[in-house]
């Protein structure tokens, strides 16, 4: 496997899915956050000001809903300025889209959303041309393993209603994992980045400044991890970490790539009760669609 990690850096999910999910269930573990607040902070983002048609359901697009916790919180924020909801849940995984099913049943909260489920991945979704328009479109935390950025960017965008929003959640180019991801791309990359899983916030900015369409930034939403067991030799968990972290496969098995990423996390991390904290921090990207 050395030597040949270089060659896939940033493409852990699209080589390696399975590996991919399991390192993602590691990062979890270690996230320094609670969940309900990761969510809050989401939701707490969606424009108060979301308007619809008289008389008629507010209609949310979500692509990549995962298991629904971030999207259910934004649609109890939506609840409660609008009495019935039309939620359209894009996702591509049946496990995903079950547990989100779950959730629903037993949050009577959400009684009043009518749930639209399409067990497909985004590209398949835009690819069947649908018609309806949506007053809130988003994306948490999931373009990095769309197949086109910028094409899947187009395609929300063209579903959003005149008068409403497209939300997308991603890393920052500025935080502390997003230079880590920059500095990976620049001394191993190869190719075109935006091709890999290597994107952040700095990238849908860009394209939506290309376009002149207006937009506001909601920053630094934190969150700490516990990379300890990154600087073990022998931790299987440590070694799935890295590999979540920089998005890439095997990194433990290339002793360059290793090295630079290890000194990277220890030159920006800091110490808090015997524990190593690495710090990500996304932005919410939130555009107005005027017409």
């Amino acid at each position: 496997m050395a030597g040949q990690v270089a060659l896939s850096v940033g493409m852990l999910s699209r080589r390696f899915p399975e590996r991919y999910v399991a390192a993602w269930q590691i990062a979890r573990a270690a996230l320094e956050i609670k969940r309900e607040d990761r969510q809050l902070s989401y939701a707490s983002k969606v424009p108060d000001s979301i308007q619809c048609e008289p008389g008629a359901a507010l209609r949310v697009l979500g692509i990549g809903s995962g298991s629904g916790e971030v999207d259910s919180a934004m649609l109890k924020k939506v609840l409660q300025r609008h009495k019935t909801v039309y939620n359209r849940v894009v996702e591509p995984s049946g496990e995903m889209l079950e547990r989100y099913k779950t959730l629903v049943r037993e949050d009577k909260s959400l009684g009043a959303v009518t749930f639209d489920w399409r067990q497909q991945t985004a590209e398949e979704y835009f690819q069947t041309k649908e018609d309806t328009k949506f007053h809130l479109v988003h994306a948490i935390q999931v373009l990095y393993n769309v197949e086109d950025h910028h094409a899947t960017l187009r395609n929300m965008w063209e579903q959003v209603e005149s008068g409403g929003y497209m939300l997308v959640a991603m890393e920052s180019d500025h935080s502390d994992l997003g230079k880590l991801h920059y500095k990976l791309w620049d001394e191993f990359g190869q190719g075109d980045r935006l091709k890999t899983s290597l994107r952040s916030s700095g990238d849908v900015k860009q394209w939506l400044d290309a376009r002149g369409i207006s937009y506001v930034t909601w920053e630094n939403i934190n969150v700490n991890f516990n990379v300890t067991e990154c600087f073990k030799e022998d931790s299987e968990a440590g070694k799935m970490l890295l590999d979540f972290l920089t998005l890439t496969p095997y990194v433990s098995s290339d002793t360059k790539i290793k090295s630079m990423v290890l000194d990277f996390i220890r030159c920006n991390s800091s110490l808090a009760d015997g524990k190593v904290i690495f710090k990500a921090s996304s932005d919410v990207v939130v555009a107005f669609r005027r017409k």
